[in-house]
């Protein structure tokens, strides 16, 4: 298992643009065979989505949402969209709900939805801060967290996967945040 993971400077565009973060990973890693990508909106995911099942049709495409924020999972699993009254999340920018334009992709083409809680997303900005030495907001590092959580190491996914990338997107850090959550 290698995981790679894509760091990428996250600017509001429309699904089709955010699609280029996907070509650009697999024009430097076309082996890749599972994407995890964070999920809010759905606009990344759906993008980066249309992006690989067109170059590749059986790359897994994976969301990794925070489970305070847990919207996508919830409406993979009934079907249809679920709002949620209300989130609890350090990760801020996950914090959005599917609209009736990116539900559609999320339903039908990505593969899956892996839930963390906010302890793993920490860790996972700890490791890249410490291994990396990149600061990565709680948004950006759930992928990671997502790819080391125990759900994800039990499922059929890991074990079929052999290339894994990892979009890490966002480098907006409240340090006064990260401070306080790292301190817990």
């Amino acid at each position: 298992m290698v995981l790679f993971l894509f760091i990428h400077s996250m600017i509001s565009t429309p699904s089709g643009g955010q699609g280029t973060v996907c070509l650009e990973l697999l024009e430097q890693v076309p082996e890749i065979d599972t994407i995890i990508v964070p999920i809010s909106g759905g606009g990344l995911i759906s993008g980066v989505a249309l992006a690989a099942k067109g170059i590749n049709p059986s790359i897994r495409v994976l969301a990794a949402e925070p489970k305070g924020a847990d919207d996508s999972a919830q409406s993979k699993a009934a079907g249809r969209i679920i709002k949620l009254p209300a989130t609890n999340t350090i990760a801020d920018g996950l914090r959005a709900f599917l609209g009736d334009l990116t539900w559609p992709v999320v339903r039908d083409l990505v593969d899956d939805v892996i839930v963390v809680d906010d302890n793993a997303i920490v860790d996972a900005m700890k490791m890249c801060y410490e291994t990396l030495k990149v600061a990565v907001e709680p948004s950006g590092a759930i992928g990671l967290a997502a790819a080391l959580s125990d759900e994800f190491k039990e499922s059929s996914v890991w074990h079929e996967s052999s290339k894994i990338g990892i979009i890490v997107s966002g480098g907006n850090v409240d340090l006064r945040v990260l401070w306080e959550s790292l301190c817990k």
